[in-house]
């Protein structure tokens, strides 16, 4: 409560305090070396001498560590300042990549689009016409999709499948869009850490 309530108090009342301080204090010291030659005042020395050297000591005390704390609200004030920019510009490097990501990623998948409209139309009838597929083929690529490996028998199955080798082109073309996908995402996160990096070492 206290603390709040000097805070409302401006920094140059505490600066004339700390002013009045040392001036009592030094005209206390200077009046306890001359009262000794006044009759009738030398009573007066030493409790003139005690105030003013207390009232120089607190008040060169205070003083300095106002300017102390003067400086170090200067700097906190400077970084806040740099922090600010800092952030604008991080902002502004969030709104590059992310610009970059979804451009990247819509061309993507515009290929891989074209690419299995490709396979339904074209591609795909004619490799369905001159290949079919093993039950071996589609074990060993299921087994794959989930890191595993298939049992011996069904890895080794040369029976016919029933599924459409374009089915299985059109999964591999897909599972490559994905890759560069991620691998697009990737990139771009790596430059978002490099420069947000840069930005935020700058404030010191």
């Amino acid at each position: 409560m206290f603390g709040w309530f000097l805070s409302l108090v401006p920094e140059s009342i505490f600066i004339l305090i700390y002013y009045i301080m040392l001036s009592v204090g030094i005209v206390l010291y200077i009046a306890s070396k001359l009262v000794a030659w006044i009759p009738m005042m030398g009573q007066y020395k030493l409790p003139a001498e005690l105030v003013g050297v207390v009232l120089l000591v607190v008040g060169a005390y205070f003083y300095g560590g106002h300017g102390v704390q003067s400086a170090w609200l200067d700097r906190v004030a400077e970084l806040e300042a740099k922090v600010k920019i800092a952030e604008e510009k991080s902002q502004q490097v969030n709104t590059v990549i992310e610009t970059k990501i979804v451009t990247k990623v819509k061309v993507i998948k515009e290929n891989v689009y074209v690419n299995r409209e490709i396979i339904k139309e074209v591609a795909g009838k004619q490799l369905d016409a001159q290949c079919t597929l093993p039950k071996s083929t589609v074990s060993l690529h299921d087994s794959a999709s989930r890191n595993e490996v298939p049992e011996r028998a069904a890895a080794t199955d040369g029976t016919p499948s029933g599924v459409e080798a374009s089915r299985l082109l059109d999964r591999v073309v897909e599972n490559y869009g994905a890759c560069h996908e991620n691998a697009e995402k990737l990139r771009m996160w790596q430059e978002w850490y490099k420069e947000q990096k840069k930005i935020f070492e700058s404030v010191k």
